[in-house]
This record gives C-alpha cells, sequence and structure tokens, in this order.
C-alpha cells in the first residue's frame, strides 16, 4: 500500500486558465451548497490545489466578492474541484457526461478541454481519499471505488458513499468534500477525530482527512494533525460508513406518520447526547464559566431582532421578556452564592437529521455548525443544554411533517428523550439519579428549577429562529415554531 498522496498548493489560478473561470462563473450561482445570493458576486481566485501524481484533477479555491461579504482574511472561500480533460471536440449532453458532472467545455490556448465538476467524478473521489488515507489503486482499476455514488440532496457539502474501502476498523467511508473553506482546523475534523482517538464509538470512526498545506508547499493528510501550526485549513473529511443506517428524522417523521411510540428511540438518543457531552468534555477539556450578563444579552438581542421581523410574534413578546427575566435573577443567585455554571465544548447545531439510527443504534455525526460563521464561533464552549433544546425542537417538526394524529406524541417523545438523557447525564457524572419531570441532570451547581428555566429559555430561542427562518423562506411553515413558542410559555 502506497503512502498517501502529497497536496500542493499554489496562489491564484494557476493551473486553471481564464476560460475555465468564466465558464464556472456561470454554473456555480446555480448549484445548491453556493453558500450565498449570486446577485453582484464575482469569484477571485484565492488558492489553487493539484494532488501528487494526478494531472486531471485540480481544486479551485474562490474567494466570494461583493456587497455585504467579508474580505481578505474572514472572505467566504468555496471549494470547487474539477476534473479537467483534453478533448478533440465538444462533449454532447448525455445521461452519461451529465452523471459525470459535465460543466461544459472551453477553447484554450493549450487545446480544447472538457471540465467536470469534481464533486460527483470518480477521479475527484479517488484524488481525495487517497490524500486522506494510502491507497495503491488507480482510479481506473481501483476496486475502493466500487459501488460509490455522490449523496444527492445535500445542500451545503457534497458527500460521497465508498462502500467497498477497506479501513482499520472494517469496510465502507464516507467521505465529505467540504465545499466552503475556513481558516483553520475544522470542527468536522478536529472533534470526530478527539472522539474517535478517546475509544468513543457514537460517531462514526474518523479515518482521516485532506489538509491544506501553506502555499508552495506540499502536505498529506491522514490524521488532523501537521505541524505545530496545524493546517492553513481542512479540504475534506473521510469517517466509516454507517452500515443499514436511516436518517434520524426520517425515522421520526416515519414514526409519527404512523402514530407509532418514538419513545424507546428518543430515550436511547438522549443517552447517547449526555454521552456525547462527557466524551466532549474529557476529549477537548472544560471551557470558562458562564457570564450571565452577556449570555442572557444574547438571548434578549435575538429575541428582539425576531420580534422585529415577524409580527405574528408580537403576542409573545411580554411572555419571552418575563421568561428570561426569570432566568436572569436565576443565574444572579447562582453566582451571588459563589457558584459558576460551566461551559464546554457541544455539538452546537444538533437536530435529528445530525443523527443516523443504525443496528448498533445511534451515531451522531456533522459536527461542522453553521459553515458561513467563523471557525472560532462554531466551536466556543457552550451550555450542553442548547444541544438538548435543538433536539427538543426537531422532535416537535418530526411530528409536524409526519403528521402525526396522536396529540400527545411528540411530548411523550420529548419527554422520553429528557429522561434518557437525565439518567445518562446523571450516571456520567456519578450523580444519584431522582426521575423529576423534566429536569435534566447537566454536571452544573443548577438546582432544577433553574435548570428547567433554562431549557425552556434555550427552547424558546430556538423556536424564535425558527419563526424568522420560516417567515422569511417557508411561510406555510411559521405556525410550527409559533405554536412551540406558545406551549413553552404556556407552560
Amino acid at each position: 500500500m502506497s503512502p498517501a498522496r502529497p497536496v500542493h498548493v499554489s496562489p491564484g489560478a494557476a493551473h486553471l486558465p481564464p476560460e475555465v473561470l468564466r465558464l464556472l462563473d456561470t454554473w456555480l450561482p446555480a448549484q445548491r451548497w453556493y453558500p450565498v445570493p449570486a446577485e453582484g458576486v464575482t469569484h477571485e481566485p484565492w488558492l489553487t490545489v493539484t494532488f501528487g501524481g494526478v494531472a486531471d484533477v485540480v481544486v479551485a479555491l474562490l474567494r466570494l466578492v461583493g456587497p455585504g461579504l467579508a474580505a481578505g482574511d474572514e472572505s467566504l472561500v468555496i471549494q470547487v474541484p474539477l476534473v479537467l480533460t483534453p478533448t478533440a471536440e465538444p462533449e454532447a449532453d448525455t445521461a452519461d457526461t451529465e452523471a459525470a458532472g459535465l460543466i461544459g467545455t472551453v477553447t484554450t490556448a493549450s487545446g480544447t478541454a472538457t471540465v467536470h465538476d469534481g464533486g460527483v467524478h470518480p477521479a475527484a473521489w479517488h484524488a481525495y481519499f487517497t490524500a486522506a488515507l494510502p491507497a495503491a489503486c488507480e482510479p481506473e482499476d481501483c476496486a475502493e471505488l466500487r459501488g460509490a455514488r455522490r449523496i444527492s440532496g445535500e445542500q451545503s457539502n457534497t458527500s460521497v458513499v465508498l462502500p467497498a474501502l477497506p479501513h482499520a476498523t472494517g469496510r465502507g467511508g464516507m467521505l465529505k468534500i467540504l465545499r466552503t473553506v475556513a481558516l483553520g482546523p475544522h470542527p468536522d475534523v478536529v472533534i470526530p477525530e478527539a472522539l474517535t482517538r478517546a475509544g468513543w464509538d457514537g460517531v462514526p470512526h474518523f479515518l482521516g482527512a485532506v489538509e491544506l498545506p501553506a502555499p508552495g508547499a506540499a502536505g498529506t493528510a491522514g490524521d488532523a494533525h501537521g505541524d505545530d501550526a496545524g493546517p492553513v485549513a481542512h479540504l475534506a473529511v473521510l469517517s466509516e460508513l454507517v452500515h443499514e443506517a436511516t436518517d434520524g428524522f426520517e425515522l421520526a417523521c416515519a414514526y409519527a406518520a404512523r402514530d407509532e411510540d418514538f419513545g424507546e428511540q428518543a430515550a436511547e438518543l438522549g443517552a447517547i447526547v449526555a454521552h456525547l457531552h462527557a466524551a466532549l468534555r474529557d476529549a477537548l477539556g472544560p471551557g470558562p464559566a458562564l457570564e450571565p450578563a452577556g449570555f442572557m444579552g444574547v438571548l434578549r438581542r435575538r429575541a428582539a431582532e425576531a420580534f422585529a421581523d415577524v409580527p405574528a410574534l408580537a403576542p409573545h413578546r411580554a411572555g419571552v421578556t418575563a421568561l428570561y427575566d426569570a432566568l436572569s435573577a436565576r443565574l444572579s443567585a447562582v453566582v451571588e452564592r459563589g457558584d459558576v455554571v460551566p461551559l464546554q465544548p457541544i455539538h452546537g447545531d444538533l437536530h435529528l437529521g445530525q443523527a443516523l439510527w443504525s443496528p448498533d443504534g445511534w451515531k451522531v455525526l456533522d459536527f461542522e455548525g453553521e459553515p458561513q460563521r467563523p471557525v472560532s464561533e462554531r466551536t466556543a464552549p457552550d451550555l450542553p443544554l442548547r444541544d438538548v433544546a435543538g433536539l427538543l425542537r426537531s422532535l416537535d417538526y418530526a411530528a409536524a411533517v409526519g403528521q402525526a394524529t396522536d396529540p400527545h406524541w411528540v411530548s411523550h417523545a420529548q419527554i422520553s428523550f429528557l429522561e434518557g438523557y437525565r439518567q445518562a447525564s446523571g450516571e456520567a457524572h456519578g450523580e444519584t439519579v431522582r426521575p423529576v419531570d423534566g429536569a435534566t441532570s447537566t454536571g452544573s451547581p443548577l438546582d432544577v428549577g433553574t435548570a428547567e428555566l433554562l431549557l425552556r429559555s434555550l427552547t424558546v430561542d430556538k423556536a424564535l429562529y425558527e419563526v424568522v427562518y420560516e417567515f422569511r423562506h417557508r411561510p406555510a411553515w411559521t405556525h410550527i415554531p409559533l405554536a412551540a413558542v406558545d406551549r413553552v410559555l404556556s407552560s
């Protein structure tokens, strides 16, 4: 088996003729993963990536330049893998060329070339996974590529199933090409790698990553650790394939559609999330103490923005204000008695779609957070109950999308989830677990009443965000989070 393939980086648009860049200007805005509205946006070549021994795969890293977009080191950067092949004449649009991601054919000073989207092309998949994991095959006869397929419907990245990929823990891999590239170590590399090293099996095992070395340097991947300075960024991550897996949201919706009890699965998910929080704390270390004034300021600011954006929220203003006032008083009392509320690494964007159900139980994935936010914000320590609130809201959406007719379906699923979380969290902290309705053990000095207020407030915060999102993008769904705000404030 040969070593992992080296990755080479050049500044600007090296290896990419201007004709290819012009073709991309037209093609890019129509892609589902394109992160911003296209009007007024231009694409500025930042870096070009190639792989050792691979002539036809070129990766363009393009800065997006336009109104309201950050510049310099804070620029939004997209990753565009391309497969460039010389051709005697332009390829016709056929089912085969569409499947291979044909973008177009260009005539350059060196001849005519066909341009394919590397995200759907086996030659690019091979270049990425051999840069992340040692391999001995070439694309034309590579057993690891048998049965490989892109997952359709993904919006922010490009993921490829590699069912034949062998690795230390079995067979089958998942390659995720990160379409938005942020400077610094990527959380969807750092966190799964740390949890895998710690031996926690609630995540798909981390197998390797493709690092972006400094321009002019060549690097190999394999694990997420390069030199002391770390990688400039990460381009892709390779993890084990979870066999016979079902998307958690699809599973919950199916149960809701049949009015079938989801309590057992929800309780098991609650336990996995509690163990996740304990594993993150052990693997990455604890965070600082919560600063109540700053925390409450953020909650109040987000609520004010939601009320300003959505008129239908107006009747709930007083209730939200009263809830936040009560929480603020409770948190201030915690500080006054000399206690602290510890923060820690969390998932940060946890919902049912970030979990897979398999015969081996639940697996948690997708730790990258919101791709357009700086990495430092996405990885900042937070309250574990924020993840809990996210899953409570996701269960509510599953009931709505699945059209559950049993009015108790969602409340039973949510209570089961909370009980599973509370039980497992208490065990992780060596606590005596007492059954308290709706309460969760947080491993902090919070009393039950304060913990419940905190969870209610974080659930409202998430629901207000959802109201604004649905109001802007899916108005017919606005009633789902609006009803949740009403329920939480009335409870």
